[in-house]
């Protein structure tokens, strides 16, 4: 009962996702721009298990102008290339329960004691590799610099409470913020 309440919500999520990008598809070839871009390719590679294992000809029927986009995107020669010729699911696999059959008859069985494995020695190499400590992180540059004589404080202080001349005051604050440190 639960699988079929979570099968249902799934394929109502996928049909809300596919109505949106079918409304888009109406009025674009693709998703962006006039030509594939990497959001097409993303898109496909998302949308390729579906069409290949769970949306059959007769669910996509609904949504026209994405199976338009998949199939057009799908047979550019690049694509193609990489997904190979495959085709469309022809019907919708059975869902499985999340206890298997084999596992119940397995579980049924007395298990045996489970002997502890013995770990193979290993290379030195590998060894090595994992006896040494991570490296530190580099020290930013600016960690080497002296510490500053200016106290910025003063010259906040300044700045914000300047009704007007933010300019003037500003500059004049940092001139005499400089001439204390020297």
């Amino acid at each position: 009962m639960f699988c079929m309440k979570a099968e249902e919500g799934a394929v109502a999520a996928l049909k809300r996702a596919l109505d949106a990008l079918n409304i888009h598809l109406a009025s674009n070839t693709y998703l962006v721009g006039h030509s594939v871009t990497l959001a097409d390719i993303v898109m496909i590679c998302n949308l390729y298990y579906g069409f290949k294992l769970i949306m059959t000809k007769s669910f996509t029927s609904e949504f026209p102008h994405v199976e338009r986009y998949f199939w057009t995107v799908a047979n550019q020669p690049k694509i193609k290339k990489f997904l190979g010729d495959f085709k469309q699911a022809e019907s919708v696999p059975a869902v499985q329960s999340a206890k298997k059959p084999a596992q119940a008859k397995e579980s049924a069985k007395p298990k045996a004691k489970a002997e502890p494995k013995k770990e193979a020695p290993k290379p030195k190499a590998e060894a090595a590799e994992e006896e040494e400590a991570p490296k530190p992180k580099p020290k930013n540059p600016l960690d080497l610099l002296p510490p500053s004589k200016m106290i910025l404080d003063d010259w906040k202080r300044l700045y914000s409470n300047t009704k007007s001349n933010f300019r003037e005051v500003a500059i004049k604050g940092t001139l005499s913020s400089l001439t204390r440190l020297t």
